[in-house]
């Protein structure tokens, strides 16, 4: 593509340079450097890639997208001053990719919670009405037959935009695409224009270095969905909704909220755990536990009905829905249940096990740790939560990163002892599930929190490979 037509719609400045040169590719990181790339110079919060320039220059780049143009350019380079790469980055990645998204329905979901299991749930809706649809989120990105595992919940804008090329040449109709609030922040999903945004919940998360300063800039940022969104599905339960329209100038808002549901109830078969719950006359048999399924339901649900898909429809899709790392559950072949989520924040182990108890197990077991490197409220929080709705806490090992494990297992241990709930440390994470489900006895639910769809464990630098439904598995097989 001609540099004049890449940058169509972008202010900058031509520190020198000529415009006449051709793109193959768009690059942000020196490593992919090639001599037909553009390379934009991407201000990150442990790395500058103005730092990087020189490097790209050796590698043979010779289009350069700066916010600083003090640096050494080779001779003949084309150097582009532009007030924010990152926008300009998305805005470029669009018309290289011929603006993929207007050919597409386009459906945003933020929220502190249930982005995941909302995505999946109307996914599955849109395809049982005949509806080809892709998927950008936590656990996979891509659409069926072509999927690629996720590195960030909202990829890069460059990736994104790649992506929804493949999405509309692969004959989808419909993308639904988790949003996160560091998305919105670093302007990831600059352009696109969503058909539908949804909010499903808000609460403290993402606050600290590296991330969002305090929770009004958090909220704000979770808001600027709605700043590119035609309408609005609003979680009506919510006291943030109203919050997240304010500044929007939304065309529509339609809300959701568990008045809608009714007759809800829950029931345990064998070791899978539902719920039940009529909407607009259909009775809904959700193969998932707890009321925030519910939620993430009647989120999906009502977006749905906004495109025309009738509840029967609904009913079909839901029925046998599955979702990676969310209230996963494992079969265990014995009468006690083993379910996987990705709780990892002290609101969402308490949901998560609450939920749990509305099931009565006998003996409610929580086993999980917490990752290095990120927020120590998270440690307590965590803990607070699990003495105080487990009958037993395995503290054990998540991802440490560079922080001593042992550190992190005495800050949990530390918050659990201030309950009543009784606890053992074992850190080795595959000792602690062995030693679990052995111990496990009927009517029990093991709730093991933290890693959920992740199958992998980073200790220090190095990220080894790590299942826990692999090991949950083998160590069941085993047990029979």
């Amino acid at each position: 593509m001609r540099l004049e037509a890449l940058l169509k719609g972008v202010d900058f400045d031509t520190v020198c340079g000529t415009l006449d040169k051709e793109a193959g590719t768009l690059i942000y990181h020196s490593d992919k450097s090639s001599p037909d790339a553009v390379f934009f110079a991407i201000r990150g919060e442990k790395t500058d890639g103005h730092q990087f320039t020189e490097k790209a220059a050796e590698k043979g780049v010779r289009i350069f997208v700066v916010e600083d143009s003090n640096g050494n350019f080779p001779d003949g380079a084309t150097v582009l001053k532009v007030k924010d790469a990152r926008q300009t980055l998305a805005a470029a990645s669009r018309n290289f990719f011929g603006k993929p998204d207007e050919g597409l329905t386009m459906i945003g979901i933020t929220g502190t919670k249930g982005k995941t299991g909302t995505s999946f749930m109307l996914k599955a809706i849109l395809e049982k009405a005949g509806i080809k649809t892709g998927i950008i989120g936590t656990v996979k990105q891509g659409f069926e037959g072509h999927y690629r595992e996720a590195e960030n919940t909202t990829p890069q804008s460059f990736e994104i935009y790649e992506m929804l090329r493949e999405m509309a040449d692969s004959d989808c109709r419909a993308v639904v695409t988790e949003v996160s609030s560091q998305a919105l922040k670093q302007h990831r999903t600059d352009g696109i224009e969503f058909d539908i945004g949804i909010f499903t919940n808000l609460s403290p998360d993402h606050i600290g270095e590296g991330e969002h300063k305090n929770f009004e800039e958090y909220a704000e940022c979770k808001s600027r969905l709605f700043r590119q969104s035609r309408l609005a599905v609003l979680n009506a339960d919510s006291k943030y909704a109203a919050r997240m329209t304010e500044h929007s100038g939304i065309a529509e808002e339609v809300f959701f909220g568990l008045s809608e549901a009714k007759d809800i109830h829950v029931f345990r078969d064998g070791s899978v755990l539902g719920t039940e719950f009529v909407f607009h006359g259909e009775k809904i048999r959700l193969p998932l536990p707890g009321r925030f399924n519910i939620y993430n339901a009647l989120a999906a649900m009502t977006a749905a009905s906004l495109l025309g898909i009738e509840p029967s429809c609904m009913r079909e899709a839901l029925e046998d829905i599955k979702i990676r790392g969310r209230a996963e559950l494992i079969p265990t072949y014995a009468d006690y249940t083993v379910a996987l989520d990705y709780a990892h924040n002290g609101v969402a182990m308490n949901s998560f096990l609450e939920a749990m108890r509305e099931y009565n197990p006998k003996r409610l077991i929580a086993v999980f740790g917490c990752g290095g490197e990120r927020d120590h409220k998270r440690r307590t929080e965590m803990g607070l939560a699990a003495g105080n709705r487990a009958d037993l806490t395995v503290i054990t090992s998540d991802n440490p990163r560079n922080e001593p494990p042992e550190k992190i297992i005495d800050e949990i241990a530390e918050a659990v002892a201030k309950t009543a709930g009784k606890y053992v440390i074992i850190a080795d994470r595959k000792q602690a599930l062995e030693w679990v489900i052995k111990q496990a006895q009927s009517g029990d639910i093991i709730a093991v929190c933290g890693k959920g769809h992740e199958t992998y464990q980073i200790i220090g630098s190095e990220k080894k490979h790590f299942d826990d439904r692999e090991i949950i598995t083998e160590i069941i097989g085993r047990e029979k």
